[in-house]
């Protein structure tokens, strides 16, 4: 990588535009590498959590009973955003080490790995979600599939973007990062495992709050669980999203999530940029 000062945070941002054309073929590259020698290539995308959703109806709509009305229903809506998230973290943490030998040859800058990563990510997870949704519009919704249907165009565009920041966010400093600190990437996909556990995907707020009271209104300092509220008020609910931990309605439950993923983004960003001097020197 060629050696530059380290530009402010307005400078990188105004920079990333010149790079989309970068940004586009990186994107392709990952999802034709990854399905390439793949005879449904793309499809698997679509048949794979197909096949999942079907598992979980027949498990957990069936075989096992847990205390979740339509349980199989609930954990689609929070697994697939937190499955996207960890994908996205985990592989966008080592974007820039793993393409370190393209980065020598050409000056682009080096978020951009990451945030092609990421994007590949959202991609696949965009197909996922669509499968997801004509699931649960048919088998857990039935008579009400218009009202879920609406409801969920109108929330999930948002949800999406509010998802795809919070793991930008993560991502961009854990891939400077991990550059210098190899063991970073072990560490993140440990702490992806934990955060996983400690959000509601298996279990839900009212649970929670029956073993440690009101001390689960301090779930709403989990972005993770926010956002995944977002989601899983049209999808599972067949409702407007509500913040469970709080007990807030579609305002708060934005609030909350949209200023959470927010945050991350730009204090993800901020450190990241701070780091593009030292990874000039080590990439």
């Amino acid at each position: 990588m060629q050696t530059h000062a380290r530009p402010s945070l307005l400078q990188s941002l105004r920079e990333l535009p010149e790079y989309a054309q970068v940004l586009v073929n990186l994107v392709a590259r990952d999802l034709k590498v990854k399905y390439q020698r793949s005879v449904l290539g793309f499809l698997w995308t679509l048949v794979y959590p197909a096949f999942m959703l079907g598992i979980y109806i027949v498990i957990f709509g069936l075989v096992l009973r847990i205390d979740i009305e339509n349980f199989w229903a609930y954990l689609i809506a929070g697994l697939l955003p937190f499955q996207f998230l960890t994908a996205a973290v985990v592989e966008g943490s080592h974007a820039i080490r793993t393409n370190s030998s393209l980065i020598r040859k050409i000056y682009f800058p080096a978020e951009v790995l990451v945030i092609a990563t990421v994007t590949a990510k959202l991609v696949e997870f965009l197909g996922q979600l669509a499968v997801a949704i004509l699931f649960l519009a048919i088998w857990h919704h039935g008579d009400a599939v218009g009202v879920s249907l609406g409801k969920a165009m109108g929330v999930l565009p948002g949800a999406i973007a509010a998802l795809y920041l919070l793991a930008l966010g993560l991502a961009l400093p854990l891939a400077a990062w991990s550059v210098i600190w190899r063991d970073l990437e072990h560490l993140v996909a440990l702490a992806m495992t934990a955060w996983f556990y400690l959000t509601p995907i298996f279990w839900n707020v009212e649970l929670a709050r029956r073993h440690i009271g009101q001390a689960a209104q301090w779930f709403v300092l989990n972005p993770a669980m926010n956002v995944i509220e977002l989601f899983r008020g049209p999808l599972y609910w067949g409702a407007w999203p509500a913040n469970h931990a709080i007990g807030g309605g579609p305002g708060t439950a934005w609030a909350t999530a949209l200023l959470g993923s927010c945050l991350i983004f730009v204090l993800g960003y901020i450190l990241f940029n701070r780091s593009k001097r030292i990874l000039s020197e080590v990439v």
